[in-house]
């Protein structure tokens, strides 16, 4: 018997119960499916991050010169503690129902709102830059729409770093007549820091400051009422990966902000954390979101496997077989491949999604039906015009079909969809091109040296739709 045991258990040692799981020898990372589909998420455009007031750090010197780093409301609260003479008050509603407080301003509740003014000024005097390592990470392009739980600035700041003019600054109020909604999911496209708990300001109650604040802030947005809470853009986020960063609110708290905004998909998403909360992180592994300590290290992950995927496709792939539903397709004649070229290596970096062929393509077969569906499905068409177009005229070229279905598909999207761009000595409006593309504003340049500025411009153009 115990032969035939020890048998059973030899054999064993060369079975897999686990097939392709984790192994437990450290040789396969148990995260990287998780880490996998966060990147794609991210690549495809589909990942909106939600920054914290956790991550928005300030730095200063304590009494013994030495360098010390505090989130933006430890260090509000502590300086205004300072003033009023509170001692050690842990959060803003401590603080004002305090003795010192009401020895200061007094005890009615039009006293307690003198807090909001007071965190106004503050703002309004001093200027609170986001670390290097946010900034770094707000950077990447594929996050144009961030949404920020702090009341502080920092964060559109950074972006603003970013954008520069492209931004747009949006915030739920807790007032249904002046919160700010998107119009459709292409908005999430559009550059944007959206206050989920309002931006501080001069009016009281208008972001959430103490813990009444929050309670009714995540009460709104709870809310089925589409009158109270932004419609639309809860609609648009049920369906895209949120990156939680920097959001360490107490385990029910985060919950219920968690659940305002998606009800339903709760598990598509991350939370990075930096206290463990038992209760919370069991309740997020229920629902199968990626959770993992340690916000810094995450935010440098995120940077390295998304470069390291970026630079994989951009080697590998090139895009040399159409592709659906992309931000961009480009057409152009092979002659005009330094430019096209280029044009994608520039709209690339401005994190836009862009098919283009690197191959010679040939006409007919499935590869053309392949090339129609990717136009068909992308956001926007970019054909490149310049001298070659002329002196190819009377010559069959795939780029010709790739115009007629371009406007086919424009004529039933009701917005801007082709952005032709022409060398300068093109006349673009003379040209024996279908006079339904020479009713568009062309975007005109000198050379393949202007490429960055042309797809500034197409980036600024797509934004703004």
């Amino acid at each position: 018997m115990r032969e035939k045991m020890k048998e059973v258990q030899d054999s064993s040692k060369d079975v897999d119960i686990f097939g392709d799981a984790i192994s437990t020898t450290g040789s396969k990372d148990p995260d990287q499916q998780s880490w996998d589909l966060l990147i794609q998420n991210i690549i495809d455009g589909k990942v909106i991050p939600v920054i914290g007031p956790e991550l928005l750090t300030v730095e200063r010197k304590n009494e013994n010169d030495e360098v010390i780093s505090m989130n933006i409301n430890e260090f509000i609260i502590k300086g205004l503690a300072g003033k009023l003479g509170v001692k050690h008050p842990h959060s803003f509603s401590e603080m004002i129902y305090s003795d010192k407080y009401k020895n200061h301003f007094g005890d009615r509740e039009v006293d307690r709102d003198k807090i909001y003014d007071l965190v106004y000024q503050i703002f309004a005097k001093n200027r609170f830059p986001a670390t290097k390592q946010l900034e770094k990470f707000l950077s990447i392009r594929q996050f144009p729409f961030v949404i920020t739980t702090s009341y502080a600035p920092i964060v559109e700041q950074a972006m603003r770093n970013v954008w520069k003019d492209e931004l747009r600054v949006m915030r739920f109020c807790n007032n249904p007549v002046q919160n700010d909604d998107i119009k459709t999911e292409v908005d999430l496209r559009k550059p944007t820091v959206y206050y989920m708990f309002g931006k501080y300001c001069e009016e009281v109650k208008k972001y959430a400051l103490t813990d009444t604040d929050m309670l009714d802030y995540v009460s709104s947005w709870l809310s089925n009422d589409n009158k109270v809470r932004p419609k639309n853009l809860c609609n648009a986020l049920r369906d895209k990966y949120l990156l939680m960063l920097g959001n360490s609110h107490d385990n029910w708290l985060f919950r219920f902000i968690w659940y305002s905004v998606r009800k339903s998909n709760l598990g598509h998403g991350m939370l990075a954390y930096d206290l463990p909360d038992e209760q919370l992180i069991n309740f997020l592994a229920r629902v199968q979101t990626f959770t993992r300590q340690n916000t810094s290290e995450v935010m440098e992950q995120i940077i390295t496997r998304l470069n390291k995927k970026l630079a994989e496709e951009k080697e590998t792939e090139k895009f040399n077989q159409p592709k659906e539903r992309m931000d961009v397709f480009i057409s152009y004649s092979r002659s005009d491949s330094e430019i096209a070229d280029k044009l994608y290596e520039a709209l690339t970096k401005l994190g836009k999604r862009v098919w283009y062929d690197r191959n010679n393509v040939t006409e007919g077969g499935n590869f053309m039906e392949e090339i129609y569906k990717a136009i068909r499905t992308a956001q926007y068409f970019i054909p490149i015009f310049s001298g070659n177009i002329t002196k190819e005229k009377k010559e069959s070229h795939v780029y010709r079909n790739e115009w007629d279905t371009a406007i086919e598909v424009a004529i039933s999207m009701g917005r801007t969809f082709i952005i032709p761009i022409a060398v300068k000595d093109f006349d673009f409006y003379k040209a024996a091109i279908p006079e339904k593309l020479r009713q568009y504003n062309a975007i005109h340049f000198a050379g393949s040296e202007d490429i960055e500025q042309v797809a500034e411009n197409i980036s600024r153009i797509m934004n703004q739709d």
